[in-house]
């Protein structure tokens, strides 16, 4: 077995399917790839076709304690691959996505990848008329090679090896956001990582405002967790330049685009903006991340 893809899965079967269907349809022998989905839903079981099961060497493992870095442990845990390719429910990965990472990797004699990272394109559900939402992450999608250069990675196309991710005992399982960034920057300091633009998993572009907001809400909860626990003070300062990033950001675009775009832009940092500051008081007052 070359290849395991782990996929967590919340509340996601749908889109799931899409990316099951993706995965089956790859340029790679069937029988060099196994994948594994994990159920972080208790209360709810994924009922998938039987032709997944005979096709795609899948296994559906559960975990129950909340958290897409939990549910990648489990599937780590299991995985019989030497490479760990992993993703999410939400994502299409292209037909050569496993064989362009292999090119990589085989050239790889001496084993010093710890992460090869993949692009990550949106797309939208309309690209001739995009909502308030798409037309901001339009500007602000994931930058994959960006975050290699500053020494991280994001779980939606991240390859491994096995040896490596068990070296460093897998994700932080108490994450429930950031907890890619955190393992991706400590892997950073011992092995190589690399951007591979040819290796492409595509994203689905946010169509609400509200689930913009909420991501940045999440993003923020993960920063607390990892930095500013018993901090509060010092996250106050985090936020304050969060909110100063987000208008600099504005400013910049309403020079630079249409009035149409950038208004869009305005109305979406403004829910961010204030979606943030309500995320500081929920936290500091002792409730739970957002997953």
């Amino acid at each position: 077995m070359y290849y395991s893809i782990i996929i967590p899965a919340f509340q996601d079967t749908q889109r799931l399917v899409i990316c099951l269907d993706a995965l089956e349809n790859q340029d790679f022998p069937k029988n060099e790839y196994e994948v594994i989905v994990v159920n972080n839903d208790p209360n709810e079981y994924i009922h998938l076709d039987s032709i997944y099961f005979d096709k795609l060497n899948l296994k559906v493992l559960e975990e129950s304690h909340p958290g897409s870095y939990a549910a990648r442990n489990t599937g780590i845990k299991f995985a019989k691959g030497k490479v760990l390719a992993l993703t999410d429910s939400d994502c299409i990965p292209d037909i050569d996505w496993l064989s362009n990472a292999k090119i990589y990797l085989e050239k790889d004699i001496n084993k010093d990848i710890g992460i090869l990272a993949g692009d990550v394109p949106l797309f939208y559900k309309n690209p001739e008329k995009l909502s308030v939402a798409e037309i901001y992450e339009k500007y602000t999608g994931f930058t994959f090679e960006s975050y290699v250069k500053e020494g991280t990675c994001g779980a939606g196309n991240w390859f491994s090896y096995k040896s490596v991710l068990e070296e460093f005992g897998g994700f932080n399982s108490k994450l429930k956001s950031n907890g890619d960034t955190e393992l991706s920057g400590k892997i950073s300091k011992k092995y190589k990582l690399i951007y591979a633009p040819e290796v492409i998993v595509r994203h689905p572009s946010r169509f609400k405002v509200s689930d913009i907001a909420y991501k940045y809400q999440r993003l923020l909860g993960g920063v607390y967790s990892r930095r500013y626990v018993g901090h509060e003070f010092k996250f106050f300062f985090h936020l304050l330049n969060f909110t100063f990033r987000r208008l600099k950001f504005l400013l910049k675009k309403i020079l630079t685009i249409s009035p149409k775009e950038s208004s869009a832009i305005a109305i979406v940092t403004w829910h961010i903006t204030l979606g943030g500051w309500q995320e500081y008081f929920s936290l500091i007052g002792g409730k739970a991340t957002k997953r």
